[in-house]
């Protein structure tokens, strides 16, 4: 029996729009009810095995605004740095290949996602009134990367969500956000707004839960990391468990205990130069996305 492809306004493949998605729905049908049925019931007698196949490099995809490199910097960048272009740098010496994703942009294959950091989630989209202190809305990449996201959990494709990026994830999942933070100043430094070169620099310690992805990747049971977010994690997605806290109690990762899903508040992209183990963890995500299984495999951006 053919695979059918049900209808959808959203692409099954990938998280685009279908008229957005030209790769896999230039010639789309709707199929019949007498098909979808069909189907269901070939794929219910004749259940598919998990094939693994693997990628010398796999393609890990960055998902990002259509301006991005025409945009200006966010709070504590300068110049011509970009979030977005540090950790194409970082899954390259992984042994990946990056791979920028835009929401009006070309289909791509890609094997691993990483939401990178940025600005704030819009609040309605958790259920809150905006908070006096949220900052640069872009509602549409919101969407985007909660499209991306919610794709890489029901697909179990390797995620890796950075500051704002862990936010989405947990957004995308169906939990809350904390708007402004109580101590603001702790976890975004007014040093670290003002001066860029301290991207780097660990401004507070962390403790992991010790049996987390994020222990065994880092070794330990504390470190120190970089910190400018005034946002955090609040009520946590029934789909994610905390694995790390800052010494005021903010949840600083959370992870899925069935996937590679890990999301982390700090910015290892930065890190990794001044603590050469944070590289670990985009080791991480290339390994695990160097196995995907092929009824999994994403076509997609």
């Amino acid at each position: 029996m053919a695979k059918i492809q049900l209808y959808s306004e959203i692409c099954l493949n990938c998280p685009h729009w279908r008229h957005r998605c030209k790769a896999h729905h230039a010639d789309l049908l709707k199929p019949s009810l007498e098909e979808i049925s069909l189907a269901l019931e070939a794929t219910l007698d004749n259940p598919i095995e998990p094939s693994l196949m693997q990628f010398s490099r796999p393609r890990i995809g960055i998902p990002i605004p259509h301006d991005y490199f025409q945009r200006e910097p966010l709070w504590g960048n300068s110049g011509d740095y970009r979030g977005a272009t540090e950790i194409g740098k970082a899954v390259e010496r992984a042994g990946g290949e990056p791979v920028l994703l835009y929401p009006d942009g070309d289909c791509h294959e890609i094997q691993g996602l990483v939401l990178p950091g940025g600005s704030d989630v819009a609040p309605h989209l958790y259920g809150q009134q905006a908070h006096p202190e949220v900052r640069e809305v872009d509602l549409d990449l919101d969407l985007f990367q909660i499209r991306w996201a919610r794709w890489a959990l029901t697909t179990a494709v390797p995620m890796l969500g950075i500051c704002r990026g862990m936010q989405v994830m947990n957004v995308a999942a169906g939990g809350t956000l904390v708007q402004h933070v109580t101590n603001a100043e702790f976890h975004f430094p007014q040093s670290a707004r003002r001066d860029a070169s301290l991207k780097s620099v660990a401004t507070h310690r962390i403790s992991l839960q010790a049996d987390s992805l994020l222990s065994r990747l880092l070794g330990g049971g504390e470190t120190h990391v970089n910190s400018r977010h005034h946002q955090a994690v609040d009520d946590l997605s029934s789909q994610f468990r905390p694995t790390a806290w800052s010494e005021d109690g903010v949840v600083e990762a959370m992870e899925s205990s069935d996937a590679w899903h890990l999301g982390v508040q700090f910015h290892p992209e930065d890190l990794r130069h001044s603590d050469s183990r944070f590289e670990a963890i985009f080791q991480g995500l290339v390994q695990q996305a160097g196995r995907v299984d092929r009824e999994r495999l994403p076509l997609s951006a």
